[in-house]
């Protein structure tokens, strides 16, 4: 069993009784899911369909898999019956028309690009509707993508506790925050510097950086508030001059900066640096270098753990930008990255968060030998979330920290491979029951009885062209290769809806 943290002082005062969303609840309880993406907008308009981001939290749906539990999921302006219906059908062991009854679905009637917690909480209708679904707030939680002021003020107008990190806490989920957090949890950081307040701070960072190491190739700026590699900047410092770094460095950075997430100009990024401030990392390099990472669970008795350990991939020049993750990760180094981030959860614990988070690593080889570093913590949901939560429901098993893999009830390995980027404008022709029906028709959906197979998810995101996918297999090989035979099969079931031509390759 994984080490627990039971120590009162862990338990913020405003936490205590709060439901657990994630634990079967053995009696009756509510789960109110506003899956909001309060987060900074400019990061967010840079994200690919980001509005159907609130499809992501379906996975919680697996909950009515307890009798007794009732959810309301709020949206924005409504999903497409297909999609919750699907979305209904993975429930296990369940007639969807039992998890239906105990399932109210309400919308805001609003696209606008605002967060939707803040539609929700100017809809007196909609917040009145919200309670009468509730049949005890003693025994009811609200769950969201995370937690800012905008969800504790949710909260505490429908009168029920929040399962997600408060906004007292963000500073944790800062980059500055995180390394801090680290150096206290005696998690390795990158070389760099934290707490830089303007440019002129990450000026003068870089130049002290590549003093220390001439042979440094390169660095990365990241904005304090940022997620999603979207406030990363990478400068290189190749022609750097032995003498007069600085300088050299306050002239060549505004036409040296290469955004991770484009488009950018030096002009607005160099702005949200005096506001945010920031960090200073050198850009690790070595002979093979991966991304893992571990989601932990905080939970309102002040129990941290580990929920999985998997390895992101990556897209963009560097590759930063999250499209997927394979679980679990690499065996070689499953076990240190879960033991970093139990002290890490931990520390988080001990300050009384509470929620999901996650802690991303860089991981490099040199030879045989693995070298790891922390680089953040995301104090809220990520795109690691919904895979596992799908297996976890799916499957039914246990995450087993002793070998950092999952299991299922007759104690057989279960991985997977998944993507919430499916992306392709050839795939707008498709429907979510087109997606569907590609699954089952080709033999690649989920089957109960061999605890294998495809889960589509963010289905509603095809108006752009875009899915996401949840391949469960014995090995992480095997899920791989149902991928590709997946996406072959959708890439054809588009091509017959289309003239236009589509190409096969990752998605």
């Amino acid at each position: 069993m994984l080490d627990q943290v039971r120590d009162p002082q862990t338990t913020r005062p405003g936490h205590r009784g709060v439901p657990d969303p994630f634990r079967r609840a053995g009696s009756p309880r509510s789960v109110v899911v506003v899956p909001s993406l309060t987060l900074d907008s400019a990061g967010l308009a840079k994200l690919p369909g980001a509005n159907h981001y609130e499809e992501r939290m379906l996975f919680l749906l697996q909950s009515l898999r307890d009798p007794g539990t009732e959810v309301t999921y709020v949206t924005s302006a409504g999903f497409a019956p297909e999609v919750v219906d699907y979305a209904l059908d993975l429930v296990p062991a369940l007639p969807r028309g039992h998890a239906r009854r105990r399932l109210t679905m309400l919308d805001c009637a609003s696209r606008e690009p605002v967060p939707l917690t803040a539609k929700l909480l100017r809809r007196p209708d909609l917040l009145d509707r919200v309670r009468a679904a509730i049949p005890d707030p003693r025994d009811a939680v609200l769950v969201a993508y995370n937690g800012s002021p905008l969800e504790r003020t949710l909260a505490e107008t429908i009168g029920i506790p929040l399962y997600a990190p408060d906004p007292d806490h963000s500073f944790l989920g800062s980059k500055t925050g995180a390394r801090r957090l680290f150096a206290e949890a005696g998690v390795p950081v990158v070389e760099g510097f934290d707490g830089l307040r303007d440019t002129a701070d990450v000026v003068a960072a870089l130049a002290e950086l590549r003093a220390r190491d001439s042979t440094l190739g390169g660095a990365i700026v990241k904005l304090n508030e940022s997620f999603g590699a979207g406030g990363n900047v990478l400068f290189s410092y190749a022609g750097a001059p032995p003498t007069g770094l600085a300088d050299w460095v306050r002239r060549e950075l505004p036409v040296r900066a290469v955004y991770v997430a484009p488009p950018d100009t030096w002009e607005n990024y160099s702005a949200k640096l005096d506001t945010m401030g920031g960090v200073v990392e050198r850009f690790v390099q070595a002979d093979e270098i991966t991304s893992p990472s571990a989601q932990v669970m905080l939970s309102p008795d002040g129990t941290a753990r580990v929920v999985s350990t998997h390895d992101q991939l990556l897209e963009g020049d560097p590759k930063q930008i999250f499209v997927g993750c394979v679980f679990p990760s690499n065996p070689a180094y499953r076990l240190p990255i879960q033991t970093m981030a139990l002290r890490v959860a931990h520390a988080l614990a001990a300050r009384g968060v509470v929620g999901i988070a996650s802690v991303d690593f860089v991981s490099a080889r040199t030879g045989n030998q693995w070298r790891h570093y922390a680089l953040e913590i995301n104090l809220r949901m990520g795109g690691g979330t919904a895979p596992y939560f799908l297996l976890h429901g799916l499957v039914e098993g246990e995450y087993d920290p002793a070998t950092a893999a999952y299991y299922d009830t007759a104690g057989a390995e279960r991985c997977y491979f998944a993507s919430d980027r499916v992306y392709r404008t050839e795939y707008q022709v498709l429907s979510p029951t087109d997606v569907i029906d590609t699954l089952v028709d080709n033999g690649l959906h989920y089957r109960t009885g061999t605890r294998t197979g495809a889960v589509a998810y963010m289905l509603g995101a095809l108006e752009i062209g875009r899915f996401g996918i949840v391949v469960v297999d014995e090995t992480t090989t095997a899920a791989e290769v149902k991928y590709r035979k997946m996406l072959t099969a959708i890439n054809n079931r588009a091509r017959a809806k289309s003239t236009i031509p589509v190409q096969i390759g990752r998605a």
